[in-house]
């Protein structure tokens, strides 16, 4: 019953939304007057000027974003593990994947772009500037601030993702038997620890790979215009008055979803490649260390890679808030001449509203995806692994792959279609609508977040609580729920965060009746003053932020007043 639950809740909506974005990408949509079905759509997709350079552009970025979030993921934590440096790497990454990619973007625009903080510090002392300069550099022509923003929010969920993974493997004990055989740290990294985690970092990595080739929010605001990359180009032509551009819309949406598939086929090909190249250099013994001078340049390299981006970003953060506060701020001055709290105090009428509308959507699709991953947990045998539960069928553990299915489907690819059906159920724009769709991609992160730990929890302590007369809901509620209390509410403050960060699933369910700070963000950067477009920006930031402190409060009292150290 809860297999077939899910995939009407979960697996429905994906399903029905491919079929209407398939049905009119092969001219079959009568609505609008098209019976014939063929494949002239694809061609007229194809024919379209710019078609060519707009590919090229969703696969530089995609590819090369993932690549070096990849890399530095798997890297930096080898380079500060069991170091001090670690401890701080655990704490930050939280905070940082907390916020949407748009406030990334929008951050980096305020830092990078001509007449940015950062070129106002350097002018014109170092410069000579006394106005802004005609360069393209926020956006640029080759994307490139669009790979560095999607570094800056990929590498922090990569790296929590690898946190998680190496909780499941005995690394002290790996890395102490390797060093006693003779290797270096790194060494033992590359060759004992990596192969582990990548089956467990897998997913992860699809996931950021498909992202990265279909993002719309960040590449509306730090990718070229003329032409976008295909994801954006898809929904101008969903947006266009003219109904017939919505055959081609329909198209490139497919086109983009079998575009990820290829991806995806093409990073596991890597995958078989690179293992038959590598298992020679994993089982050869040889123990060669490499000069420190060349490993010193290479740690510092990757850690600049990783750290780069990030300073970029909350330098970014922080020009967005003075931008909210400034009543003047001319060029080149490296500070605003005068303050205002004006453009916050007008948080009475609709930035204020919206706001709210981001709340309650974050709060009710984190909740309801939380307590539907801890029915389904629940509901399974008792575990004898950390990964599949004992006696699961193989439809349970089909479904339970399924769940990742939003993520590794462009987001663009199946929306359209999805909104067709919310009209056709008559639920276009309406906010449970909104709710649901956006609990299709909180879900799946909640799933990764929660579903270790609790798979981990030892079961011996519930046979405690029903030697002592405890009932099964009481022995949920007294003792597991308070000893996984941590990974759940962090679980909570991620599934808030992810659903305050979505932009088309808001745009498309909502049918643009539901305004929430992702979608005011993406129209202010566009067509407004930059004193709105930093309130906006600080709203993101400050809303998901509060949540994460929230749940790291409350834990951090829980275990204070268990352990006695309040």
């Amino acid at each position: 019953m809860r297999v077939l639950l899910a995939g009407i809740f979960l697996l429905g909506p994906v399903i029905a939304g491919l079929a209407g974005s398939f049905l009119p990408a092969f001219n079959w949509f009568p609505v609008l007057g098209r019976h014939d079905p063929g494949i002239g759509v694809f061609a007229e997709l194809f024919a379209v000027p710019g078609f060519g350079r707009s590919l090229w552009l969703s696969l530089f970025t995609g590819f090369l974003a993932t690549l070096i979030s990849a890399i530095v993921a798997f890297i930096i934590p080898g380079i500060l593990y069991q170091h001090r440096g670690f401890s701080w790497l655990r704490r930050m990454m939280a905070p940082i994947l907390s916020l949407p990619h748009i406030t990334v973007a929008v951050g980096m625009m305020f830092l990078l772009q001509p007449s940015g903080w950062l070129v106002r510090l350097i002018s014109p002392g170092l410069t000579g500037w006394d106005r802004p300069p005609n360069l393209a550099i926020v956006p640029d022509e080759h994307g490139l601030m669009l790979v560095l923003g999607l570094i800056a929010k990929e590498v922090p969920f990569l790296v929590l993702m690898m946190l998680a993974a190496m909780g499941q493997i005995d690394i002290p004990r790996l890395l102490s038997v390797a060093r006693s055989l003779g290797y270096t740290r790194m060494k033992a990294w590359f060759t004992i620890i990596i192969p582990q985690l990548w089956p467990r970092m897998r997913m992860a990595v699809m996931i950021v790979l498909v992202f990265s080739l279909s993002v719309v929010d960040m590449a509306a605001v730090l990718a070229p215009s003329t032409p976008p990359p295909l994801a954006l180009r898809t929904l101008e032509w969903y947006r266009d008055p003219d109904l017939q551009q919505r055959f081609i819309a329909s198209a490139a949406a497919v086109f983009q979803l079998v575009l990820a598939v290829l991806s995806i086929g093409l990073l596991i090909l890597g995958e078989k490649v690179a293992s038959r190249f590598c298992r020679g250099f994993l089982i050869s013994g040889r123990r060669g260390h490499v000069p420190l001078m060349t490993a010193r340049i290479l740690r510092g390299v990757t850690l600049l890679a990783g750290i780069i981006p990030l300073v970029l970003a909350a330098l970014g953060m922080a020009a967005a808030l003075i931008w909210s506060v400034a009543a003047v701020w001319r060029f080149p001055d490296a500070m605003p001449q005068a303050l205002t709290l004006r453009y916050w105090a007008g948080l009475s009428g609709g930035l204020g509203q919206i706001a709210l509308n981001t709340a309650v959507l974050g709060a009710a699709s984190a909740l309801l995806s939380l307590i539907a991953v801890i029915v389904w947990l629940e509901s399974q045998p008792r575990h004898k692994s950390l990964h599949k539960p004992q006696n699961s069928s193989r439809m349970e553990q089909f479904v339970e792959k399924m769940f990742f299915l939003p993520l590794l489907i462009p987001q663009i690819g199946f929306l359209f279609g999805l909104q067709v059906m919310l009209l056709w159920l008559g639920l276009d724009g309406h906010v449970m609508a909104v709710i649901w769709v956006h609990c299709l991609y909180v879900f799946p992160y909640i799933w990764l977040a929660l579903a270790p730990s609790w798979r981990r929890w030892d079961p011996r302590w519930g046979m405690v609580g029903a030697a002592l007369g405890q009932g099964p809901v009481r022995r949920f509620f007294r003792i597991k729920l308070p000893m996984l209390l941590t990974p759940t509410l962090t679980s909570f403050a991620i599934g808030f965060s992810v659903s305050a960060a979505l932009y088309l699933p808001t745009v498309f369910a909502g049918n643009a009746r539901l305004q929430t700070l992702t979608v005011e963000s993406v129209i202010l950067a566009s067509a407004a003053g930059r004193q709105p477009l930093g309130v906006a920006t600080g709203l993101q930031m400050l809303l998901p932020l509060i949540v994460f402190v929230v749940a790291a409060s409350i834990s951090r009292w829980r275990f204070n007043r268990l352990s006695g150290l309040s």
